[in-house]
């Protein structure tokens, strides 16, 4: 009996249990740990679940869901996922691209024959994978004047694509993420389906996978129980931050953990969706190069720290959202802020916490670029005379956002005026080029054969090059 029992002994010391067999108050403590500067009624909160076998093993809320009223948040708590939203649009793609009833090498003017000829072929899996070369449109409405907490619908932003006159690049090229993409993936499922999308969704993807406590913000004002409030810091107080947004596909979804629990059960049990769904929801984007990308049908596909992962990250006004999928030890991860300053650290730090023993050994960090590229002095801007700095001065129009700005010398230095943005200084940065505030972060002003300035291109992060006409 003796030498039995030590042989069991043995035998089960090599197999882990699974997180379920394990209490929760295993690795709960070290949970509490990590989150434990959230764990107050007064401040933003945060909740987290852990998912093995698409049961959910560990839920947790933290902190406060709505400050005016001391609600707690709870695994019951609803929160804006941001982009986290965009896997669920993708999958549609994917899923009715399996039935047949679009391809993923469809010309988009097959299904948007209003979007105007902007000199590349843009397929569908071309806005899948973020490299169609259309410009963002939260970035391009920011140049043109928007302000965050502004209103914007999915009407509005079709209208300003359908004002787009270039590319960013040519389809293929390059990737560059793009919420515009995805706002047109849901036009394309509901031109496909004769359903708008929210409806599409609703009836053959949360329904059926019983989640319903999630739903998409299709209206200003649309009344959704439960959900947080979204706070930043400001002054050194908490402020509540809006998003005035009906934009689809790209954002909009609003859901619990338990909810996004059902939604990762889905990834192994294919209770919607088979197989080839779901291979092809992972399959990397490719550019024209022969590069292959990380980013896949709206999650990226890629390892930590050895184990192959699928995930995607959300932000929308202050919420912060995470969905992270290892399936190789079938468990997955949600954490939903209602924080504007979450620390996004943590997430690694969960997934140590619960999954330490199947991770290899962190890489040594290489910071010698790093601190080369801290060391490296700043070019000394170029000297520019008044004169010809005055070459500059005028009101420049963009026909694709029909807005306008003008530049005047203010104190020896070009300055910049809209109707919607505080005065700004330019930066030279080299012959005809300026630098600016985010919203027009680099400048580059057109000559004429005669050496008169007519226009000027305006790039911002994910809108490059956007022409201005010099009017006067």
């Amino acid at each position: 009996m003796a030498r039995s029992a030590l042989l069991l002994l043995f035998l089960t010391s090599f197999v882990r249990p699974t997180l379920a067999q394990v209490s929760p108050t295993a690795f709960g403590f070290r949970v509490d740990e990590i989150m434990h500067s959230y764990d107050r009624n007064d401040v933003p909160g945060v909740v987290v679940a852990v998912v093995e076998g698409g049961d959910v093993v560990f839920a947790r809320g933290y902190g406060a869901a709505n400050l005016e009223h001391g609600l707690p948040m709870t695994r019951t708590t609803v929160n804006d996922l941001g982009s986290v939203s965009k896997q669920f649009t993708a999958f549609a793609i994917a899923f009715l691209s399996q039935q047949g009833k679009l391809s993923l090498d469809d010309d988009i003017h097959a299904h948007l024959p209003e979007i105007p000829d902007l000199g590349g072929r843009v397929t569908i899996r071309h806005l899948i994978h973020h490299i169609s070369g259309l410009r963002e449109i939260y970035d391009a409405l920011q140049m043109a004047g928007w302000q965050g907490g502004d209103r914007i619908a999915q009407e509005d932003a079709l209208r300003l694509m359908v004002r787009q006159r270039e590319l960013n690049f040519a389809p293929g090229d390059r990737y560059l993420y793009c919420n515009t993409a995805y706002m047109l993936l849901a036009e394309v499922v509901g031109r496909v389906t004769g359903q708008p999308f929210t409806e599409w969704m609703q009836q053959n993807v949360f329904q059926p996978l019983g989640m319903h406590n999630t739903t998409i913000m299709a209206e200003f004002g649309q009344v959704i129980p439960k959900v947080a409030e979204s706070y930043a810091r400001s002054n050194g107080s908490f402020v509540q931050v809006y998003d005035n947004s009906t934009i689809q596909g790209a954002g909009g979804v609003y859901s619990t953990v338990d909810d996004l629990a059902k939604w990762i059960r889905n990834f192994s049990h294919h209770t919607v969706g088979d197989d080839a769904t779901f291979r092809q929801i992972q399959q990397r984007g490719v550019l024209n190069n022969g590069d292959t990308l990380s980013y896949a049908f709206g999650i990226t596909v890629g390892t930590f720290r050895g184990l192959r992962r699928l995930q995607h990250t959300g932000s929308s006004a202050g919420f912060r959202a995470w969905l992270a999928y290892f399936p190789d030890v079938d468990v997955g991860f949600v954490t939903l802020s209602n924080f504007a300053g979450f620390d996004r650290r943590t997430q690694n730090r969960l997934v140590e916490v619960v999954l330490g023993d199947h991770l290899e050994a962190p890489q040594a960090e290489d910071t010698s670029e790093a601190k080369s590229n801290e060391d490296a002095e700043e070019p000394e801007p170029p000297s520019i005379t008044p004169a010809a700095l005055q070459t500059y001065v005028g009101e420049y129009y963009s026909p694709e956002l029909e807005t306008t700005y003008r530049f005047e010398i203010q104190d020896g230095t070009l300055t910049g005026h809209h109707r919607r943005h505080d005065p700004f200084a330019l930066k030279p940065v080299a012959q005809d080029e300026f630098s600016g505030p985010s919203f027009v972060r680099r400048l580059v002003f057109s000559r004429d054969e005669a050496g008169r300035v007519f226009g000027m291109r305006v790039s911002n992060g994910r809108v490059l090059n956007l022409w201005f006409e010099k009017r006067r």
